[in-house]
């Protein structure tokens, strides 16, 4: 019956169609991140969300590199490097931010399997004091999440994915370690978890409360403390495996 079953959604998961491929194998340089603009909607990602204060440009928050990637993903060549510093004021605003979001035609709504996967680094983690928004829509109503939340208590060195203002999954992440994720929207919708090059398992079944969409933001977003920005250091998150599907779906990472 395992051996059925196993077959079953090995057939799903080669049946399914890629709507948007957000993995890095067409950038060769950060620079490529440059040459969109909204008058140049070139490549997989939109890239506005950056601190741009001082000049700067979205290749200056942004590295690529095969160590910045999930071993695992044999599909890609390389991941990204995300960084927010004191600089990293988006327009002036009190949050620090840098944040890709999906550059395409398709509306990507409906009953979808977004995929991600993530790593917390050793070096330059970020700080768990402050609340990091670092997978999310616009709306919020589906957010993976890292740090103390903003008016709450609990143990702040936490990585945890949040809908309808509950928690359904968390874990004190282990630095160097990758966490694998698909969030399925739409009905029934939930969510899919694994470590490192482990197969993602179902974790929770439900509604994530939205229907998908392009406003997918991927990066590192951090809230101030006590509504102050507060100085800091570089703080990274390394990024890989994105791309949404519309079936299956593919559960090795």
């Amino acid at each position: 019956m395992r051996a059925i079953v196993s077959l079953l959604l090995f057939v799903a998961a080669a049946s399914a169609t890629v709507l948007w491929d957000g993995r890095f194998n067409n950038y060769t340089t950060a620079a490529d991140f440059d040459q969109w603009s909204w008058s140049n909607q070139v490549g997989q990602y939109q890239t506005y969300i950056y601190g741009n204060l001082h000049g700067e440009k979205a290749s200056s928050w942004l590295t690529l590199g095969s160590q910045y990637k999930n071993p695992a993903t044999t599909g890609e060549k390389q991941g990204i490097k995300v960084k927010i510093n004191a600089s990293s004021t988006w327009n002036g605003g009190p949050m620090l931010r840098t944040e890709l979001l999906p550059q395409t035609t398709n509306s990507l709504t409906g009953h979808l399997y977004f995929h991600v996967s993530l790593q917390i680094p050793t070096v330059n983690p970020p700080d768990p004091a402050y609340e990091h928004q670092i997978v999310f829509w616009e709306e919020h109503y589906a957010d993976i999440k890292y740090g103390q939340l903003t008016g709450q208590n609990g143990i702040a060195d936490t990585l945890q994915v949040i809908t309808g203002g509950k928690s359904i999954w968390s874990v004190q992440p282990v630095k160097g370690a990758w966490y694998n994720f698909i969030l399925e929207t739409g009905s029934p919708g939930g969510l899919w978890v694994s470590t490192g090059s482990d197969a993602l398992q179902k974790v929770y079944t439900g509604s994530l409360n939205g229907n998908g969409g392009t406003d997918w933001h991927i990066g590192a977003l951090r809230l101030p403390l006590n509504g102050v920005t507060q100085q800091i250091n570089e703080t990274d998150f390394y990024y890989s495996g994105i791309y949404v599907e519309d079936s299956g779906p593919t559960t090795q990472p």
